[in-house]
Protein backbone atom coordinates (compact mmCIF):
# COMPACT_ATOMS: atom_id res chain seq x y z
CA UNK A 1 0.00 0.00 0.00
CA UNK A 2 0.97 3.24 -0.73
CA UNK A 3 2.10 5.24 2.54
CA UNK A 4 0.59 8.73 0.96
CA UNK A 5 -2.85 6.60 0.32
CA UNK A 6 -3.01 5.19 4.71
CA UNK A 7 -6.01 6.59 6.56
CA UNK A 8 -6.11 7.29 10.23
CA UNK A 9 -9.25 6.43 11.54
CA UNK A 10 -10.25 8.35 14.86
CA UNK A 11 -11.54 6.01 17.78
CA UNK A 12 -15.11 5.97 18.29
CA UNK A 13 -14.93 7.46 21.99
CA UNK A 14 -13.64 10.35 20.47
CA UNK A 15 -16.81 10.46 17.80
CA UNK A 16 -19.14 10.12 20.87
CA UNK A 17 -20.96 13.53 21.63
CA UNK A 18 -22.61 13.89 24.76
CA UNK A 19 -26.09 15.79 24.66
CA UNK A 20 -28.86 17.09 27.17
CA UNK A 21 -32.57 17.40 26.60
CA UNK A 22 -34.01 20.74 26.55
CA UNK A 23 -37.55 22.14 26.73
CA UNK A 24 -38.50 23.93 23.63
CA UNK A 25 -41.84 25.28 22.23
CA UNK A 26 -42.06 26.06 18.42
CA UNK A 27 -44.41 28.15 16.69
CA UNK A 28 -44.61 27.21 12.87
CA UNK A 29 -45.51 29.44 9.91
CA UNK A 30 -48.44 27.78 10.02
CA UNK A 31 -49.20 28.98 12.97
CA UNK A 32 -49.06 25.18 14.80
CA UNK A 33 -47.42 25.02 18.48
CA UNK A 34 -45.17 22.27 18.78
CA UNK A 35 -43.50 21.32 22.59
CA UNK A 36 -41.18 19.08 23.13
CA UNK A 37 -37.51 18.06 23.83
CA UNK A 38 -34.15 19.29 21.56
CA UNK A 39 -30.80 17.84 21.72
CA UNK A 40 -28.01 19.96 22.40
CA UNK A 41 -24.60 19.32 23.51
CA UNK A 42 -23.47 20.25 26.96
CA UNK A 43 -21.86 23.95 25.98
CA UNK A 44 -24.26 24.48 23.58
CA UNK A 45 -27.70 26.89 23.04
CA UNK A 46 -30.83 25.67 21.09
CA UNK A 47 -29.64 29.01 18.99
CA UNK A 48 -26.50 27.31 18.54
CA UNK A 49 -28.77 24.41 17.15
CA UNK A 50 -30.77 26.18 14.90
CA UNK A 51 -27.92 28.29 13.25
CA UNK A 52 -25.81 25.00 12.59
CA UNK A 53 -26.10 24.19 8.79
CA UNK A 54 -28.43 21.08 8.91
CA UNK A 55 -31.80 21.66 7.45
CA UNK A 56 -33.19 19.77 10.07
CA UNK A 57 -33.03 18.40 14.01
CA UNK A 58 -34.64 15.96 15.80
CA UNK A 59 -37.00 16.57 18.40
CA UNK A 60 -38.89 14.38 21.31
CA UNK A 61 -42.62 15.31 21.58
CA UNK A 62 -44.54 15.13 24.81
CA UNK A 63 -45.78 11.67 23.43
CA UNK A 64 -42.18 10.56 23.31
CA UNK A 65 -42.66 10.20 19.61
CA UNK A 66 -38.92 11.46 18.17
CA UNK A 67 -39.48 13.58 14.63
CA UNK A 68 -37.35 15.64 12.57
CA UNK A 69 -38.29 19.38 12.17
CA UNK A 70 -37.61 21.28 9.28
CA UNK A 71 -35.82 24.98 10.64
CA UNK A 72 -37.53 26.37 7.92
CA UNK A 73 -41.18 25.77 9.00
CA UNK A 74 -39.99 27.27 12.42
CA UNK A 75 -41.47 31.13 12.67
CA UNK A 76 -40.69 31.02 16.53
CA UNK A 77 -38.53 29.36 19.06
CA UNK A 78 -38.92 29.68 22.74
CA UNK A 79 -36.19 27.55 25.23
CA UNK A 80 -38.29 26.66 28.13
CA UNK A 81 -34.89 26.31 29.98
CA UNK A 82 -33.71 29.46 31.62
CA UNK A 83 -29.75 30.05 30.03
CA UNK A 84 -30.76 27.88 27.20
Amino acid sequence: MDPSMVQVQEPVSSMIRTKVNVDVELVLVDGTTVAGKVFIETRQRVLDLLNTPEAFFPMRLENQDIVLVSKAAIAFCKPLEEGK
